[in-house]
C-alpha cells in the first residue's frame, strides 16, 4: 500500500459549535417586578409611606387632614451591546455558518448582564429625591466567620417578619445561594432530616423549591472580594428592573465591510431598590 494514501484521508470538521458551561437565562428577572417600555433616560417609582390612624375624642370635631408621605425613587437605564462578524471565508473553512450560535451566545450575555444590574441595586445606593440611599445596616447580617447558616437565614427570615414585608403581607421571598453555600447548609450541624428533607437534599444534595420561607435562587455572580460573599434575599416587590427595550438582535450583510454578515445584540436596562425594609444582605465566608 502507498506510503502516501494519508493525503487522500478526508478531514473532518465539526458540524456544529458546543457552548462552553456557562449561564444562559437571567436567574434574576422573573423574581423581581418590571416597569417595560420606559421612554427617556429614566423613571421615577412613585412611593406612598405608612400613615397612622389617630382615636376621636371630640364629639362633633373637625374632620382629620393627615398629610399622605411620598417618596420617590429612579429606575435609570443604561444600553448593553454586544457585536460579532463572520466572514464568508470563515463559514467556507469551517464547512458550518456559526452565526446563530454567536447570536445565542450574545443573548446569553445579556441574560447575565440582567442579573448584574439587579444584584447591584439590591446592595447598592438606591436613587431617590433627596439623593443615594445606601441599604442600612440593620438590613445586613455580619459575616461572623462563617458561611450560610440556618442561623442566619432565621436571621434574614425575622427582618422580613418584622418588616411586615413577607407572605402574611403578600409578598414573595427569594434568597441567593452559591455552590459554596449549598455546601454550608449541608455541613450545617444544626440541620435536622426535616430540613434535608425540606430543601431536597437528600435527593439531589441541592436547594430547590421553597424551604425556611424563601424560594431559592442559584447564581454565582453576587459581590465577592476573595474570602467574603454577599448573598441577598428579598421580595418580588422590593426591587425593580426597568426596560427601555428587552434584548433585541439583528443579523445582517455590513456592505462596509465585504458584505460579510454582522451579527449584533443589545438592550437597554436598569434597576433599583424600591424599599430597603425588602433586601436583606447576608455576608458569608467563602473560599477563592
Amino acid at each position: 500500500m502507498s506510503q502516501q494514501i494519508t493525503e487522500a484521508f478526508v478531514q473532518q470538521f465539526a458540524d456544529n459549535f458546543r457552548h462552553v458551561a456557562q449561564q444562559m437565562q437571567s436567574r434574576f428577572e422573573p423574581h423581581v417586578s418590571h416597569e417595560p417600555n420606559i421612554v427617556g433616560m429614566s423613571k421615577s417609582v412613585n412611593r406612598l409611606g405608612q400613615r397612622t390612624a389617630k382615636r376621636r375624642t371630640t364629639r362633633h370635631g373637625d374632620t382629620p387632614i393627615n398629610d399622605q408621605p411620598h417618596s420617590t425613587r429612579f429606575v435609570d437605564l443604561f444600553d448593553w451591546e454586544d457585536g460579532d462578524m463572520v466572514d464568508d471565508q470563515d463559514k467556507i473553512r469551517m464547512l458550518v455558518d456559526p452565526t446563530s450560535d454567536y447570536v445565542k451566545a450574545m443573548v446569553a450575555a445579556l441574560n447575565r448582564a440582567k442579573d448584574d444590574v439587579i444584584i447591584a441595586a439590591m446592595g447598592g445606593s438606591s436613587r431617590a429625591t433627596a439623593g443615594g440611599i445606601l441599604l442600612p445596616a440593620t438590613q445586613k447580617i455580619a459575616v461572623g466567620g462563617t458561611g450560610l447558616t440556618k442561623a442566619k437565614i432565621i436571621q434574614a427570615r425575622k427582618l422580613f417578619r418584622k418588616n411586615e414585608a413577607d407572605n402574611h403581607n403578600g409578598e414573595e421571598l427569594f434568597i441567593t445561594y452559591t455552590a459554596a453555600a449549598a455546601a454550608d447548609i449541608l455541613a450545617d450541624t444544626t440541620l435536622t432530616s426535616q430540613d434535608y428533607l425540606a430543601g431536597k437534599f437528600l435527593q439531589d444534595g441541592d436547594v430547590e423549591g421553597r424551604w425556611m420561607g424563601f424560594t431559592w435562587i442559584p447564581s454565582e455572580r453576587t459581590p465577592f472580594d476573595g474570602s467574603t460573599r454577599r448573598l441577598y434575599a428579598w421580595t418580588k416587590s422590593g426591587v425593580i428592573l426597568g426596560k427601555g427595550a428587552d434584548i433585541t438582535t439583528k443579523v445582517g450583510e455590513d456592505p462596509g465591510k465585504g458584505f460579510n454578515v454582522r451579527i449584533y445584540a443589545k438592550q437597554s436596562i436598569g434597576s433599583v431598590r424600591v424599599e430597603e425594609e425588602k433586601v436583606v444582605e447576608i455576608s458569608v465566608t467563602e473560599a477563592a
